[in-house]
């Protein structure tokens, strides 16, 4: 068995904050308040990039618990602002697939793999069968929704597509998309004004922040798995780890049509920072110094 850490009260959390780690208490009741509404192990995500170059174990002079904290409640509401949006352009994602593949073959041509160009995952499972697979576990978990219950009472458990689209994940909606036909891609991409290849880099991006947003990751100061493909013009910003700013740009580029939903999500990111511009560092998120005007533009 490993030797874990000894559990900490919070009293004891603030001395080891205090005296180990360097960090600034302003107050002491204060402090214990937040470790009681945030856990210390979240909140310390927070402090990357603010520790002593010599010792990864100090925090650098002046840097203190409510900082971090601040940094937080800016991530958090980071997150609502992102999630929202990304939940526009994955409907409207959804729609866009299940129209096409439903007029193109049918109620349950998706269940026919003939249909795509399967590919064989790691574990030698097809990405068809998978995709199958995980709708079918959706539909047994989900089977006293109203609309499930209804298509297993009706119709013997079938469902068309514009019903089982409804029950896929974002990152099972986009593993559909990638075995798609390329002339059923092809027509999807014009829809956006891109290539296939370079909405599925897009659309893959925002699963991954997607996921991080719904269960309460952090995306200040992250490092994300996901490099969306960026127009030559802008190129200059993707960065040796991939941060938060190409992201938006990819959210920009989907939401060519749509003004209206990229204008407030652009006016609720930007009275966001600007609100925030004494805590936090926008190179952290890959920020450019002209990001407004790149954003803007």
């Amino acid at each position: 068995m490993c030797n874990l850490k000894k559990a900490l009260t919070y009293d004891e959390q603030v001395d080891r904050l205090e005296q180990y780690h360097s960090l600034v208490i302003n107050d002491r009741e204060k402090a214990i308040e937040i470790l009681k509404s945030v856990n210390y192990y979240r909140l310390s995500g927070y402090g990357i990039g603010l520790k002593e170059p010599t010792d990864k174990e100090k925090y650098k002079k002046g840097i203190s618990l409510d900082l971090l904290y601040s940094l937080y409640k800016f991530d958090s509401n980071l997150r609502n602002i992102l999630i929202h949006t990304i939940e526009f352009i994955e409907i409207e994602f959804r729609s866009h697939i299940a129209y096409l593949l439903a007029t193109n073959y049918g109620a349950e041509g998706y269940t026919d793999v003939t249909n795509f160009t399967d590919k064989i995952l790691k574990n030698n499972e097809s990405v068809h069968s998978n995709i199958i697979k995980h709708l079918k576990e959706e539909c047994d978990r989900q089977q006293n929704t109203p609309f499930v219950k209804h298509h297993i009472n009706q119709y013997n458990g079938h469902f068309p597509i514009w019903v089982s689209i409804e029950l896929f994940t974002f990152g099972n909606l986009a593993s559909l998309f990638s075995i798609m036909q390329d002339a059923d891609k092809k027509s999807i991409g014009r829809l956006y004004k891109t290539s296939h290849s370079m909405l599925i880099s897009w659309i893959l991006s925002l699963v991954e922040a997607r996921n991080i947003c719904a269960h309460y990751g952090r995306l200040y100061n992250a490092l994300l798995k996901q490099a969306p493909a960026l127009l030559a013009k802008h190129k200059k910003f993707r960065q040796k780890y991939n941060k938060l700013f190409p992201v938006i740009l990819a959210m920009k580029y989907i939401l060519f049509s749509n003004p209206e939903v990229w204008n407030d999500f652009y006016n609720k990111l930007s009275k966001l920072i600007k609100d925030n511009l004494s805590i936090i560092n926008l190179s952290f998120m890959g920020f450019p110094t002209n990001w407004e005007e790149i954003l803007n533009s």
